[in-house]
């Protein structure tokens, strides 16, 4: 099981490294060719949207891996009418989002209706393919995925990188960008929609796909999926809120949502890749959950603290030390204006330690949802969403975007210490304070190291980022890895 848990996640893992780097080149082209309010724009509206597609998701991806994990003979009855209840909640939040869009300073302008509206049929095909990738995910033959996630990023970069070509080249201040922003929207529609039919040709050989409407099955879906959906809504709220509500409040609102959107866009796909290693996990949790192996499921439990909290340091120190050569290769100057009060640098600085309570915090919700406790998560969701809200609010005035960073990261402590305290009280959760300190240790020693080499012996943008990230990554990688190996083995002997 194991090794099926570790090639899965490879996959995903894989896969998303292959469309992070794609990603990257995007956004070097978008933040080149678009001025910085422009692009503040472009992740205005996806941010804005994204909270409306997880109304529409109602939490069914995590809760439908468990439900074909638990009844395999059900599974096209799971499927299809997940599918049904998908489209239905998608019209719906459609409507939602182009009305509400229209009561909100900065999203009622004629572009950012329009942008809101096709990047909404952009949200269709997603909601579609999550359902696909479902049924791929339970199965544990998510592999697939690794080729159409790249192929359909790799279309839209094309897309993207010809319309950015062909109009932007001639910039100047009476540029009329309307047009051509709108056709960078329709690119990443075009590139999902390739996207969803390659992955529902290689899902129809588990099972077929379709629409059914079993009105007492769907109630039972809805029922089981409403607390998690309203947890997980939640969490996106509070991990969101903060860029519409600096767009609302900040009189600079796009120029400042762009500054700090792009550190946190690398830091979402870094979050993204261990929500691929649960979902491969998750299975397995429940399994045991449902056969009552508590030993095995803490150890499961353990073992993903582990890797999660080993992980980060590494990816910590990397994106610490080479932040600002980042910023410089995939975006511009302007991103790094000394004359600013804060720029991109000083936000990555705030938000890039989000990632560390995330990824633990993590490994408490999905042992919360493979014990069906998904009540609790609302709990956890409403306490810390009312208090990033209030703390926005307040402060954001004051300290702009940076706190806004500061706020999202104080929130996933409060989601750490609220969910360890619940998730203790099912499972006998240890502290793992050896681990801890031992990492902390490492990662204190690797970044001075770091910091060293590269004020005493630079060679260059490109090659420090080639020579010195390289290296550094390797030795702590080693280093970890072994420590990894250790737990494994440990794990595995007592399974």
């Amino acid at each position: 099981m194991l090794k099926k848990i570790a090639s899965n996640t490879f996959a995903q893992i894989l896969s998303k490294v292959g469309t992070a780097i794609i990603s990257i080149f995007l956004i070097s082209i978008l933040t080149n060719y678009l001025t910085i309010e422009l692009y503040g724009l472009y992740l205005k509206i996806y941010n804005y949207i994204w909270i409306f597609v997880f109304l529409a998701d109602l939490g069914l991806y995590t809760i439908a891996i468990r439900e074909i994990s638990a009844n395999k003979s059900d599974t096209k009855k799971i499927v299809w009418n997940i599918m049904s209840l998908r489209l239905f909640l998608w019209i719906m939040i459609f409507i939602l989002a182009i009305g509400l869009a229209f009561f909100l300073p900065g999203y009622n302008s004629d572009i950012a209706l329009w942008s809101i509206s096709i990047v909404s049929i952009f949200t269709l095909f997603q909601l579609l393919n999550s359902s696909v990738l479902t049924l791929m995910q339970a199965n544990m033959k998510i592999e697939f995925s690794l080729f159409s996630a790249i192929f359909w990023k790799l279309v839209n970069l094309w897309l993207v990188a010809a319309i950015a070509t062909l109009w932007f080249t001639k910039w100047s201040e009476d540029f009329d960008y309307f047009e051509p922003f709108l056709w960078i929207i329709w690119a990443s529609v075009a590139a999902i929609f390739v996207n969803t039919l390659l992955n529902y040709w290689y899902a129809r050989k588990i099972e077929k796909f379709g629409f059914a409407f079993d009105w007492e099955y769907i109630k039972y879906i809805i029922r089981i999926s409403l607390p998690y959906w309203i947890a997980l809504f939640l969490s996106v709220v509070y991990f969101k809120v903060d860029i519409i509500l600096l767009s609302l409040i900040d009189p600079l609102w796009d120029k400042s949502v762009a500054l700090y959107s792009l550190p946190m866009k690398i830091v979402e796909v870094i979050m993204v890749l261990w929500g691929f290693y649960l979902n491969s996990v998750l299975p397995t949790l429940t399994t045991c959950f449902e056969e009552k192996n508590i030993e095995k499921f803490n150890k499961y439990i353990q073992l993903s603290f582990h890797a999660l909290l080993s992980w980060w340091m590494l990816i910590f120190v990397l994106w610490v030390l080479f932040r600002d050569y980042l910023i410089e290769i995939i975006a511009n100057n302007d991103y790094l204006d000394p004359n600013l009060v804060y720029n991109s640098s000083d936000a990555f600085l705030v938000v890039f330690a989000v990632v560390l309570f995330n990824f633990i915090s993590l490994v408490f919700i999905y042992a919360l949802i493979a014990t069906k406790n998904q009540s609790k998560l609302l709990k956890i969701n409403i306490i810390v969403t009312l208090v990033n809200i209030i703390w926005n609010i307040i402060l954001i005035p004051y300290l702009s975007f940076i706190w806004a960073g500061i706020v999202t990261l104080l929130s996933q402590i409060l989601l750490m210490i609220l969910g360890y305290y619940y998730t203790n009280k099912i499972i006998d959760f240890q502290i793992p304070w050896k681990l801890i300190i031992r990492n902390i240790i490492l990662c204190i020693v690797m970044l001075s190291w770091g910091y060293y080499i590269l004020s005493s012996y630079p060679v260059g943008l490109y090659f420090d980022v080639l020579i010195y990230w390289t290296a550094i990554f390797l030795i702590y990688w080693w280093i970890i890895a072994l420590d990894i190996k250790k737990s494994l083995i440990v794990t595995k002997k007592r399974a």
